[in-house]
């Protein structure tokens, strides 16, 4: 029974004119953002190492010199794009692609493609994922709204509810039936997609990407599941098909549109993040007084006493070390807690707006889905945490080198340190700085920060069968007048 319900459903929306218009919108939109997705990546991804290329070869090249103004010529670290970056860029236009590394600074990332381009094209631009967040949902109620309320109104419920047709039957038929006929139209464009993603080349930067998709594959099924089972619940209490369309509409638009712009602003009420100037006024303010309220130049100079000290000695010249190299060495470690906290702070504050606009999602499943999408395309803030905090150890370690080179060159000269001033260093030197490469967060990782919007969606897609379920057996052959 359930199944000659299902063929009877498939077979009435495909004859449906709408079906054909509305496939082939979807399809001619989902098809343009898989393709433009993928140039996108892999014109990205060509960019990106070419330039990183470049950096690591201009570090190598700078010519002859001091080894701390070799720290200060600095290098840059670009930012690859996740796994299934051509299906969801995620925040990576936002978020910026590119740290310059440098001694004594710490830098936030620069080169956000967003802000090269206009507001209209930001809002215009085409992914997989956008089209699926938005037009799945619409697919489904523009092919399913009519299931219960069309037939209420043209009488045939009355004939099939008296042939003693359960309930249960019913709705489970009707909804193989539509979901057959959603799967007609986006399951084409998704084997296309994985032929694209299978064929080109594209890197699987963060790895697991079998899993990846499957569990992408997982959310988006309980996300048309949730809009297939509330069609149906509406379509089923609807006086009339124009009212099931205009509830459901709503609710879509709501849920799309409405909710992700109002849970962005809860989110920075609820945890504002500084503006820039004031950023970067607070963080040199703090600097000055130093971290824990003595300056840095205060513990430099007990730093030095010490030194004095221990050595018996009562001017820098008579220290066995190259006192230059050490203390530039010294202000960058004393520096560092201050960047750090700093830095952290406005980290975890998108962090935190992040956590508020999730939990949002119990109102609007597309905000659980989003962060699906970007966390397992690996497009997400954590992705993006993760390449500042390798990009800060890299700098760091970086200047650390270079000073700790310094350092040991002006004590293989007996320690004369008047002598070391200008002391070069060439490419076999600054070679001790590996190239950079990053390195992502784990699929583990990646995994687990998804799992309570994964558990937020199947939640919502059992409240939907639930009002289905409740919907359908309170069924009404006649129209509510």
């Amino acid at each position: 029974m359930i199944g000659t319900i299902a063929r009877k459903e498939f077979i009435e929306i495909v004859r449906d004119g709408r079906f054909r218009w509305v496939a082939a919108i979807v399809v001619l939109l989902l098809l343009t953002a898989l393709l433009a997705g993928q140039q996108r990546y892999a014109a990205y991804t060509a960019t990106q190492q070419a330039a990183q290329g470049t950096s690591n070869a201009q570090w190598l090249g700078q010519g002859d010199k001091n080894p701390h103004s070799a720290a200060h010529y600095g290098n840059y670290a670009f930012k690859p794009l996740g796994p299934l970056g051509f299906f969801d860029g995620g925040i990576v236009a936002y978020a910026g692609t590119t740290i310059f590394m440098e001694a004594h600074k710490q830098n936030f990332a620069i080169a956000r493609p967003a802000a090269d381009t206009s507001a209209i094209a930001r809002f215009g631009e085409l992914s997989g994922a956008s089209i699926l967040q938005l037009l799945l949902p619409l697919l489904v109620i523009l092919l399913g709204f009519t299931a219960f309320a069309g037939e209420r109104e043209s009488g045939t419920l009355r004939q099939v509810l008296s042939m003693g047709t359960a309930p249960s039957r019913l709705l489970w038929g009707k909804a193989l039936g539509l979901a057959a006929a959603v799967l007609v139209v986006v399951l084409p464009c998704l084997l296309i997609g994985a032929l694209l993603l299978a064929t080109t080349g594209l890197q699987t930067v963060g790895g697991g990407l079998g899993t990846r998709v499957a569990l992408l594959a997982l959310a988006y099924g309980l996300y048309g599941a949730i809009f297939l089972f509330l069609t149906l619940a509406v379509s089923a209490r609807a006086s009339s098909p124009r009212t099931a369309l205009m509830v459901l509409v709503g609710f879509w638009a709501f849920s799309a549109f409405l909710m992700p712009k109002i849970a962005g602003e809860i989110s920075k009420v609820a945890h504002p993040s500084p503006a820039y100037g004031t950023f970067m006024t607070q963080m040199r303010e703090h600097q000055r007084r130093g971290f824990d309220g003595v300056s840095a130049n205060a513990k430099l100079g007990r730093y030095q006493a010490e030194m004095y000290r221990k050595y018996g000695v009562d001017r820098v010249e008579d220290l066995p070390f190259y006192w230059t190299a050490v203390r530039m060495q010294k202000l960058e470690e004393l520096d560092q807690p201050v960047f750090d906290q700093h830095y952290d702070a406005v980290r975890d504050a998108y962090a935190a707006q992040e956590r508020v606009q999730n939990r949002l999602g119990v109102l609007a499943p597309t905000l659980a889905l989003r962060s699906v999408s970007t966390g397992l395309a690996g497009t997400s803030l954590l992705e993006h945490a993760k390449f500042q905090d390798d990009a800060e150890t890299f700098r760091e370690e970086m200047v650390a080198k270079m000073n700790g080179y310094l350092a040991q060159a002006a004590t293989d000269l007996n320690g004369v340190n008047s002598a070391t001033n200008y002391m070069i260093a060439n490419a076999d030197v600054f070679a001790m700085v590996p190239p950079y490469r990053y390195e992502p967060p784990s699929l583990a990782a990646s995994i687990a920060a998804q799992v309570p919007n994964l558990v937020l969606l199947a939640v919502w897609s059992l409240v939907a069968l639930g009002f289905a379920w409740f919907a359908v057996v309170k069924l009404q052959p006649e129209a509510r007048r």
